[in-house]
């Protein structure tokens, strides 16, 4: 909107003067315009929701795409992220050999969810499994030596760190001293130097080449799982059948909405289609917070962003937390 009438542009939906004083000028300019008009008239959209797309970039080949994302459209090859296959070669190797796996998590949700992932998919492969969430006060963010030397003497021969890790040199250099191979799973910013580690799946490291820089860490960690599991499939392993990963897509919406990521590609999948398994309440911890949370309907991302995320964020302000 501007406070100068322009006189060749003409005022949007006609409105020259507005409760403030203002002239109502489109956002968009004349090649937006033409977009959003393509839009309107090629799938049928109400012309409001065509001038919002286009005033996003969208095209009229990807409209319908934009509003109807999918999993199996958006997900990109998992091999594409530096270091995930190695990472998912780690785990397998520890559920072949049913070998203790620590996973160390952030206190945030993103942290709690990325850790429920991991958690979930060892169970369902019986291996013996340990979250440990650090104390926010007197650990701090991220893995240090004397948590992980805890979790070594608490028998992991593997400990994966997720939403964090990536700068821990001096914490995953203990582990290397006792031996202990380290999976990292993580999305902040890394620099040129890498921790020493089996694995660091991260796509925002500098060698990563597969523009998913936008995804949150549970995000991650889930492409490590569909890696995990497709090499699991491809060694015979017959339990791979009864398990739902995307069931699990609820719990990496809720991350994705709650850790504030740009809701763009592969996000936007993990976000309509998390909805939709969370709203068939199989997850019995986040059934529990939406009980308590008094959900009268549908599952939304407000749902997410501001009643379920606060209430696992509040566990990590107080004390040591579970993921669920």
């Amino acid at each position: 909107m501007s406070d100068v009438p322009d006189p060749v542009q003409r005022a949007f939906l006609n409105v020259e003067r507005s409760v403030t004083g203002q002239r109502w000028v489109s956002r968009l300019d004349q090649a937006g315009q033409n977009r959003a008009l393509a839009i309107s008239q090629v799938h049928g959209f109400s012309d409001l929701i065509a001038r919002v797309l286009a005033g996003r970039g969208v095209t009229m080949d990807d409209a319908v795409a934009f509003l109807d994302p999918t999993i199996r459209s958006l997900m990109p090859d998992p091999d594409t992220l530096t270091d995930c296959s190695k990472a998912a070669a780690r785990i397998v190797a520890a559920v072949k050999a049913c070998e203790k796996v620590a996973i160390f998590g952030d206190y945030d949700v993103d942290g709690a969810a990325s850790s429920a992932l991991m958690f979930r998919f060892l169970r369902h492969f019986g291996v013996d499994a340990e979250i440990y969430i650090p104390d926010r006060i007197f650990e701090g963010y991220g893995p240090n030596p004397a948590a992980i030397n805890q979790l070594i003497d608490n028998g992991a021969r593997l400990i994966v760190t997720v939403d964090c890790g990536s700068t821990s040199h001096r914490s995953l250099a203990a582990a290397e001293v006792r031996g202990i191979d380290v999976v990292v799973i993580d999305h902040h910013q890394v620099g040129v130097e890498l921790p020493p580690c089996v694995a660091l799946v991260n796509p925002n490291r500098e060698d990563d080449l597969s523009g998913q820089g936008h995804l949150c860490a549970a995000g991650v960690v889930f492409l490590v799982l569909v890696n995990a599991v497709r090499q699991l499939r491809e060694s015979g392993d017959k339990r791979v059948a009864s398990f739902d990963l995307l069931a699990l897509l609820d719990i990496v919406a809720l991350a994705t909405v709650c850790d504030v990521v740009p809701l763009k590609g592969l996000n936007r999948a993990y976000v309509v289609k998390g909805l939709v398994a969370a709203r068939h309440m199989q997850n019995p911890g986040l059934s529990a917070l939406f009980r308590k949370a008094g959900l009268g309907g549908p599952v939304t991302p407000y749902h997410f962003g501001f009643l379920i995320g606060p209430r696992i964020n509040a566990g990590g302000r107080i004390r040591r937390c579970r993921a669920w």
